[in-house]
């Protein structure tokens, strides 16, 4: 009786060590499984915050571009005169300039016969009008045409047409001058892509300022023919 006793004690004692040593592996391998969720969970917020960097950079790379569409007839006009003084330079071997109105870091109005400052380009460059296709004075443009002009022997000026996204030139040829007088040279007629003006001249900070500002100084036609007939 006293064995059976002993024997009845024993088994109890190892299934109750069975038991703990059970309930303890289980403890320890759902405190691994949550542990490793951490890992996980920072994957996933850094994989979040990454997506929502790129996506923010990109909305902001986007605000940044100009849309042709957007641009008005007259900084369309003063990129397209850019265009063509660097294709006459590019033609007679000389350099090209991407910022043409750089000295224009704010507003300065013109007058009717240019601002004479002592510089010889800002004086050539002052004395340019816009004459739109709805002034008074677009009579004297080509039908459908804006017009930027110097009111003088009319070699400098340009017309053109923006046609969708690109804009059509008319301009004198003066680099193929050859020994010809100015009334003989030879006109040119192009068409731009509107895009490649804006990548050209009108992508950085400095050129938007010099452009914008620039054609904020000039003189339109009407404006040019009110003050010199006075």
């Amino acid at each position: 009786m006293f064995k059976k006793t002993l024997y009845i004690i024993g088994l109890a004692a190892l299934v109750s060590l069975v038991l703990v040593g059970c309930g303890k592996s289980q403890d320890s391998s759902q405190s691994s499984k949550t542990n490793g969720a951490g890992p996980t969970s920072k994957k996933v917020a850094a994989s979040s915050t990454t997506s929502t960097s790129s996506s923010s950079m990109s909305s902001t790379s986007g605000s940044n571009q100009t849309n042709a569409q957007s641009l008005d007839d007259k900084t369309i006009g003063l990129l397209a005169y850019e265009w063509v003084q660097d294709e006459q330079a590019k033609a007679e071997g000389k350099k090209t300039n991407i910022d043409l109105y750089s000295r224009y870091t704010t507003v300065i109005k013109s007058k009717v016969n240019g601002n004479d400052d002592g510089n010889e380009e800002d004086y050539f460059l002052s004395r340019m009008c816009y004459n739109g296709q709805n002034s008074q004075s677009s009579k004297y443009n080509p039908k459908n045409y804006s017009s930027l002009n110097f009111n003088g022997d009319g070699v400098a000026d340009i017309s053109y047409s923006v046609q969708g996204s690109n804009v059509n030139i008319k301009y004198t040829d003066s680099a193929h001058l050859g020994n010809r007088s100015e009334a003989e040279a030879p006109k040119a007629n192009s068409t731009v892509s509107i895009d490649s003006l804006v990548k050209t001249y009108y992508s950085t900070p400095a050129q938007k300022q010099h452009v914008n500002n620039f054609g904020n100084s000039i003189l339109t036609e009407d404006e040019w023919n009110k003050q010199y007939n006075k």
